[in-house]
């Protein structure tokens, strides 16, 4: 298995924790088989289940990419430093984050209601 294929396994064990692989396969709406194959590096997802695994570690899809390719990510804000950050900008500015945060809440609900 090549190191990107290592990288998405142990991604994908992780994010399912203590779901079995079909539990989290039903959460992602993929096959028992893909999330199988998917740990044990014989498959590829595609880009919408790119998208949702990005989504349920809270990275975009280009974080992922980046990650799956061994780069280092860049270090987040804490909640602290990043809610100090949203007070400090213009009303137009905050309103924009605001509409974000709620499309963000509205996906990972979907997705952890699923």
């Amino acid at each position: 298995m090549d190191s990107k294929a290592k990288r998405l396994a142990a991604l994908v064990l992780e994010l399912r924790g203590g779901l079995s692989q079909r539990q989290f396969a039903k959460k992602l709406g993929v096959s028992f088989s893909a999330v199988q194959s998917w740990e044990v590096g014989t498959s590829w997802p595609g880009t919408q289940n790119l998208t949702r695994i990005a989504q349920l570690k809270g990275w975009s899809f280009d974080e992922l990419q980046h990650y799956l390719e061994g780069e280092t990510l860049s270090p987040r804000l804490s909640v602290n430093q990043l809610l100090a950050e949203v007070r400090s900008l213009p009303f137009e500015s905050a309103v924009q984050v605001a509409r974000v945060a709620l499309e963000t809440m509205a996906i990972k609900g979907e997705a952890k209601a699923s």
